[in-house]
């Protein structure tokens, strides 16, 4: 009764946006030349676009072979998947991000391990290293074939950086203060725009939290907790709350979400943002010929010489399910088909996704995703949590972080509050 009720979760009502000549929901098909994926991809979309015509190509490539669509919004993806799971008729293979809930699929054995396929099919040298350690958990076992990831800078508009009569782009908290009270006297909200209440805000304290945090202690908080007793932890979390009362974080950024803070940024209203790449894509070209790509200030004595970044490969896996391997032969065909260089070329160029592949290539249309992926040595990468945290941490966590970002709040107590969301 435990697995079921832990693989369920709660179950939408709402049903899936289907793509044009999509099926059904009712996934389970024994059809062995029909293949059924399940995907969240937004209908339109550059990705979306890119993805339908592989599936296009896929067929015409495969005479006979067919693709049937089935899609859910957002997070409905995962509770329609467990709950046709359930009924073992889930789709054959599935296209989602590895994060919180999904963590536990694979022990749960609601997706099989890949481990045997990357080297039966020749493509573990097509992945990069970090990939596939992201998507390996502690057992070994490697829950998905890395699709596409993420870079998550920080930018800066350098027209509203000179309105507010500031010279350079900060690299340390010092100098990030001075350009806060900068910005604040000639009646700024702010620096950085931040959505405090969402995981955009989560995002940014953990990394500032690393501050004087080695990878490998920051690792293991983000896995079983105790920020209260760890002390370059709360060293970390007292720089925020320095930052925080210096007016760095726009005002009521307790109550702002991503949303805003993008809306921010696009609109010539926030001098910065930390934004990951799927923002990036979509800044106006106004704003995009301003803006310079860059890292998260840092304090001296810190762990990190260099402005600090995140980078992931952990948005979307191509995940092998229970009925997959029913039809494994056109799994291979469909997967492989995926990861010729042509097509992984075809994300970043045409959708500027960020792959998790060895060979890199510009987009040119998504200007700042390029310059994003060419960061190299101008950054440190700090550890990004989301593959350590547990699914059932995950969302406490991120409500966490609201109170953060309200004024006051001291460095303990945030511990605290992390910690209270791992049930300490």
């Amino acid at each position: 009764m435990r697995r079921r009720t832990l693989l369920l979760g709660s179950v939408s009502a709402a049903a899936p946006v289907l793509l044009t000549g999509c099926g059904r929901l009712d996934p389970g098909d024994d059809d062995p030349r029909t293949l059924v994926v399940h995907h969240m991809l937004t209908a339109g979309s550059p990705m979306a676009k890119v993805y339908e015509r592989l599936c296009r190509d896929f067929t015409r490539a495969h005479p006979g072979s067919h693709v049937k669509n089935v899609v859910s919004g957002g997070t409905d993806l995962i509770n329609v998947y467990e709950t046709a799971r359930l009924a073992h008729k889930e789709a054959d293979v599935v296209l989602t991000n590895l994060a919180e809930k999904t963590l536990s699929w694979t022990g749960y054995k609601a997706t099989v391990p890949v481990n045997r396929y990357l080297d039966a099919w020749g493509l573990r040298d097509r992945f990069l290293p970090q990939a596939l350690k992201e998507w390996t958990d502690e057992k070994g076992r490697v829950a998905g074939f890395p699709w596409t990831g993420f870079t998550w800078p920080v930018v800066y508009n350098k027209a509203v950086l000179a309105k507010y009569g500031i010279d350079e782009i900060p690299t340390t908290t010092e100098e990030l203060v001075d350009a806060a009270r900068l910005a604040r006297k000639h009646g700024a909200k702010g620096f950085v725009s931040i959505g405090g209440n969402d995981w955009s805000g989560q995002k940014l304290l953990l990394q500032i939290m690393q501050a004087y945090l080695p990878a490998s202690r920051a690792e293991r908080l983000f896995r079983h907790g105790g920020y209260a007793r760890e002390p370059l932890a709360v060293r970390g979390l007292e720089l925020f709350t320095k930052l925080r009362d210096a007016g760095v974080f726009f005002k009521g950024a307790q109550g702002l979400n991503s949303d805003s803070m993008n809306t921010d940024y696009y609109t010539g209203r926030a001098p910065a943002i930390s934004a990951i790449s799927s923002t990036l894509s979509s800044v106006p070209a106004d704003v995009v010929k301003n803006t310079v790509v860059g890292g998260w200030p840092v304090p001296p004595g810190g762990v990190h010489h260099k402005p600090t970044a995140f980078r992931g490969y952990t948005s979307t896996g191509v995940w092998i399910s229970p009925n997959g391997e029913k039809k494994i032969d056109l799994v291979e065909k469909f997967v492989r088909f995926l990861y010729e260089p042509a097509n992984t070329r075809a994300l970043t160029r045409e959708a500027g996704q960020v792959v998790g592949v060895r060979e890199t290539t510009s987009a040119p249309d998504f200007p700042l995703v390029s310059e994003s992926i060419d960061l190299g040595d101008r950054v440190d990468y700090a550890l990004m949590p989301d593959s350590y945290v547990p699914p059932a941490v995950s969302q406490p966590l991120i409500r966490a972080t609201s109170l953060a970002y309200t004024p006051g709040t001291s460095a303990r107590s945030i511990a605290s509050a992390l910690d209270h969301a791992y049930g300490g």
